[in-house]
């Protein structure tokens, strides 16, 4: 949870970032009843990239992603659920945040978006 609390404000900046959801950031329309009913407010982030392109290739080409379809384990991992039928946006990314090192975490991750 502290991970994904450290990195969702620098994701929600990036420029290749189109929206990011995250009950944790302030601004999210979320953030008023997780912070009433959370103590911590998880590790999920869902950000939207330019398309689905961009979301599929920040998935594969990341170092420290691994591709999934369902969370759980300890390590971070990304999905697109409109694989699934989901009615989600194209560009829709779901990232578990899991235990690697923030710093080591947030670099792959921002070398990534800028590569998009």
């Amino acid at each position: 949870c502290t991970t994904a609390e450290t990195l969702a404000p620098r994701l929600a900046a990036h420029k290749h970032v189109h929206s990011l959801r995250f009950p944790g950031l302030p601004d999210d329309p979320a953030h008023a009843l997780a912070k009433a009913q959370m103590i911590r407010f998880g590790f999920i982030l869902h950000l939207t990239l330019a398309n689905a392109d961009a979301a599929e290739t920040f998935i594969n080409t990341c170092p420290l992603l691994q591709p999934a379809t369902s969370f759980g384990g300890v390590h971070s991992s990304a999905e697109r659920r409109i694989r699934w039928g989901d009615k989600v946006d194209p560009a829709a990314v779901r990232l578990s945040i899991g235990c690697e090192p923030a710093e080591e975490l947030w670099s792959a991750l921002e070398q990534t978006l800028d590569q998009l």
